[in-house]
Order: structure tokens, then sequence, then C-alpha cells
């Protein structure tokens, strides 16, 4: 009995670590407002995945951050200002992989009646904004746009939600959404454009895939390259069934079709080339935050991309959008 016991705890200790291998692996991702998720699944990208994934939604990118940090996802997509902060806090995290929307389509929004015709007209107003993240970093582009400071307008840091609230009750006189915020607003509360209040020549537009450390080195490194090459083929499918993938958004997320087509439209999400080209637009923003007293510290960006699991999303993003998609080497 006692050679047959012993027998048997040695077989199963030589067996352990197979029977650990064999289980599939899982990737826990975080996304903002869902529209990475439909894209994966309208387009046919999350069909026979050799992996499992665990999808989570959220608002904004700081709580997805936070999830991040705290060990609760192994990949988060979001926007890149958002990251500075985790990032500078000593967060185990890395970007690996990016994409990039239309700078315009982050935007400053005024209610009628606020008196808010051009940039010049913000002194004195009170803007709606997400602290640390595109809200923030935009108007604080724009007031230097109009030779404004921080000082001539009064910010009020709120969620995308709350802001939104916020200027259609009018205890704001504008508010800084990027889309779906931004369409929906317009289209469904009849909020205006400040004039010249785009992101373009102030946003990079950039948004990434992050990534935990220990997630990079571990079983699911694999599995977080496959996603990463996925997601590019999806996006490349919604820019080029824009009508198909508007309808995908609204039906998933239970928004109106004119609004998820405006979003499409204004948004005109692209995969890019994952390479240092971005690294150094995140090293100007995190110097711009830091100038701005908004980052207490000067941040060096260098070390918060690992660029070694992108190299099949990058094919993709280097391919002509013409080109018919899963014929990529």
């Amino acid at each position: 009995m006692i050679r047959r016991t012993s027998l048997a705890v040695v077989m199963l200790a030589l067996i352990s670590p197979l029977l650990h291998a064999a289980e599939p692996v899982t990737l826990r991702v975080g996304d903002v407002k869902g529209d990475r998720l439909v894209a994966l699944k309208a387009s046919g990208e999350l069909d026979n995945l050799p992996y499992q994934l665990k999808f989570s939604t959220f608002d904004s990118g700081a709580p997805v951050q936070e999830a991040l940090n705290a060990g609760a996802l192994d990949v988060g997509f979001t926007g890149d200002l958002p990251f500075l902060y985790v990032f500078a806090a000593g967060a185990p995290v890395k970007a690996v992989g990016a994409w990039q929307n239309n700078p315009d389509s982050i935007a400053l929004l005024t209610r009628p009646g606020a008196g808010i015709h051009s940039l010049a007209g913000l002194k004195g107003k009170r803007i709606a904004v997400n602290r640390g993240g595109w809200g923030q970093y935009l108007v604080l582009g724009l007031l230097k746009r109009a030779g404004l400071t921080p000082s001539d307008v009064s910010l009020r840091f709120l969620s995308p939600t709350d802001g939104r609230a916020a200027l259609a009750s009018g205890s704001v006189d504008a508010w800084a959404p990027w889309e779906p915020y931004l369409s929906s607003a317009i289209l469904l509360d009849h909020a205006l454009r400040v004039p010249g209040g785009g992101g373009q020549g102030i946003m990079s537009g950039y948004s990434f895939v992050l990534a935990r450390d220990d997630a990079i080195n571990s079983n699911k490194r694999s599995a977080i390259a496959d996603l990463l090459t996925r997601l590019a083929l999806a996006q490349r499918w919604a820019q080029q069934h824009p009508q198909q993938f508007a309808t995908a958004l609204a039906d998933s997320l239970q928004m109106p079709v004119n609004v998820t087509r405006a979003w499409v439209a204004s948004a005109r999400i692209s995969p890019v080339v994952f390479n240092p080209a971005i690294r150094q637009a995140l090293q100007h923003s995190a110097d711009v935050f830091h100038q701005q007293h908004v980052l207490p510290d000067a941040v060096n960006v260098t070390n918060a991309f690992d660029y070694s699991l992108a190299g099949g999303a990058n094919r993709v993003a280097a391919t002509p959008l013409t080109t018919p998609l899963r014929e990529q080497p």
C-alpha cells in the first residue's frame, strides 16, 4: 500500500505540469465603450480562437488603468494619455500595440445660449474635462491656441457621462468629449462644436493596447500577440465596411444607428505600425502635462513600450487598405 501510494504521488508530480500546460489560456481584457469588442465580433476575428477571452467594458480609460494596475486585467484598450499616469506611478504595464483616431473626433462642445462662438469666448467659462485624459489635454492646447491660460477658465473634472449631463443641464458652458460621446451629444442633446475646437494639431489621436508585464512574460504572451493581429484585422474590416460596423455597434451597444454612423465617420479608426515614432508622440504629451503641472514630475516614457509582440499587427497596418483581409503574410 505504501509503495502504491508513493508511486501515485510520483506520477501525479510528473503529470501535473502537463495537465497545467493543457489548460486553455484566458486573457482578461478591458475595453472602453466596447467598440473594439464589436469590431472583433462583427469581423469574425473571434472565431476559432485558440485561447479564451474575458471582456469587461468601462466608460473611460482611467478605470481600465486601475484594473490593470490592480491585476484584474491582463490587457486593456485605452487612450494614450491615461496611460501616462499609471506608468509614471510605476505600474507594471507596457504599451504593446496601437491604433489611431481622427484627432478632430476629440473636440470641444458647447450648448446653445452659452455665448461661446470662438475660442476667445472661453474666457470666464466653466469647462468639463476628464482629469489627466484627452479632455484636459485638448482644453489646455485650445487655451494656448486662443492666447488664454488655465486660470482664465474654470475646469470641472467630470467623467464622460457626468460631463455630458452637466453640459445638457447648463451647469457647465463647454465640455471636451471624444467618440462616441461627441456624436451622442451633438445628435441627441443638440450640443454645438466650438469653432476651432477640434483636436487637429493638438492631439495625437493614438490609443494603446496595454498589457501587464506578468502577462507578457507568461504563457499568455502568444495569445496577446495574436489578439493584436486580430484587432488590427478587425479595424481594417471596419474601415472597409463602415455601414455594417455602425449597425453592429448600434445593435451591440443599444445606441441609435444615426449616432453610431456619425461615430464611425468621425473617429476614422485605423491600425498603425507600432514603432518608436509613437513613443515620441507620447513623450511630447508627457512633457506638455508636466509643463502644465498636471504631472508633478517629468516622465521619461522610453521604457513604457514593448514592440516585440506587434509583428503581425504591424504587417496588417502596413498593408494597403484595399488588400483582402486574412491574406497577410
